[in-house]
């Protein structure tokens, strides 16, 4: 639910409807580096031997790339920017969000474009790794329902811990 407001632009409607599960041409970033190895290994240990998670790191940029006239839907070049606290989602995962230009048949990857190529790097976890740091990650308060602040997190986090990996 949205909190009490008059006006939300699109940067800020599309922000909130990426973190409630609704596709979007945004990209989800966190400055929190375990909120980030969360997400890589929160899924269960996969059958298959090549199901790594993977943790994408960008240094940069660090501050909103973009200002508030550019239309989101006709963007020139990719930007990255940190929406306002306007959902407690938003603000427990230290969101940061990128979207990507377009060059009319396809989506330009960061590592493909000169700006951002030399500053990506990416950390792999193995598929056998993924339940011990998923317990480690629990016990410095970084789980399903601290990501997440609401019932459906909660809800969720009571299965994971209680039901599915038990």
């Amino acid at each position: 639910m949205l909190p009490e407001r008059r006006h939300y632009d699109d940067w800020e409607l599309l922000a909130i409807a990426q973190h409630w599960g609704m596709p979007t041409r945004l990209l989800d970033w966190t400055a929190n580096a375990l909120a980030g190895l969360w997400f890589a290994v929160s899924s269960g240990q996969s059958k298959k031997r090549n199901d790594y998670g993977v943790v994408w790191v960008i240094d940069g940029p660090n501050e909103k790339t973009i200002v508030e006239e550019d239309n989101i839907f006709a963007l020139s070049k990719t930007c990255f920017f940190q929406p306002p606290h306007i959902d407690r989602r938003i603000a427990a995962q230290a969101s940061w969000f990128s979207i990507y230009r377009h060059n009319k048949t396809q989506y330009l990857p960061l590592d493909s474009q000169s700006k951002y190529a030399s500053n990506v790097s990416t950390f792999t976890v193995l598929p056998n790794q993924f339940e011990s740091l998923r317990e480690e990650l629990r016990l410095l308060g970084v789980h399903h329902a601290s990501l997440f602040p609401d019932l459906s997190g909660l809800g969720r986090d009571i299965q994971t811990q209680f039901i599915d990996f038990r």
